[in-house]
């Protein structure tokens, strides 16, 4: 079996304004280190041209000899050309052990984020186009995108609302404040993080439920 050509390459890449944002009028760059296999083989779907998803092969895996799934087409990636997408495939860094920024949040809150955005979390590999002639990737690469919409933030309220209603009604004159106080925080959602960024947003913690972490 093959052993990996293993590197470590450290690059500069551009982010965008903040993080998940979807413009960079700010012109901003990061500096990150690839570290792993240099060669990745991954396939890209031939319908919409784009990477089908971030499992890939390496020299380990004989990737170069894997067969080919109908209806893609298998690229081969060079870490030490392109550690950026590389970089959307193979990481080995602990995010936790990463410089966060933190915000403070309308409610008292925080919001926390790894102050550079890495790679992974600052392109869409997805997303990403492949010249299925050539094999080379269309550049810029897209933006990673928000996990979550305020429209869909409002949904889950909504849900949630509809979920303790019969819990307040059914609850004891004793609980039935406590229950009345969780109700509003979720009503006042909208107005309590207006113009915050959804993904930021956390729910009120559910009467008599133990945090978790």
């Amino acid at each position: 079996m093959a052993e990996n050509t293993n590197i470590e390459k450290t690059f500069t890449y551009n982010i965008p304004d903040s993080y998940l944002s979807q413009s960079d009028s700010l012109k901003k760059t990061a500096t990150w280190t690839y570290t792993g296999p240099r060669y990745l083989w991954a396939f890209v779907d031939n319908e919409t041209g784009k990477i089908s998803s971030r499992f890939h092969y390496t020299e380990k895996d004989n990737g170069a000899d894997v067969p080919t799934p109908a209806g893609m087409t298998k690229i081969a990636i060079d870490a030490d050309v392109d550690p950026a997408l590389a970089s959307l495939f193979h990481s080995e860094q602990v995010y936790a052990d990463l410089t966060h920024t933190v915000e403070v949040l309308p409610d008292g809150s925080t919001y926390g984020c790894p102050d550079p955005t890495p790679p992974d979390h600052t392109y869409e590999l997805t997303e990403i186009q492949v010249n299925l002639e050539t094999g080379e990737t269309v550049k810029p690469y897209p933006w990673k995108q928000p996990h979550v919409t305020w429209e869909e933030l409002i949904n889950v309220r909504n849900t949630l609302l509809d979920a303790s209603d019969i819990r307040y009604r059914q609850a004891s004159d004793t609980d039935k404040p406590v229950w009345e106080e969780y109700r509003q925080k979720l009503r006042d959602i909208t107005t309590t993080f207006a113009g915050i960024d959804p993904w930021k947003v956390p729910f009120p913690q559910e009467p008599f439920t133990t945090q978790a972490g």
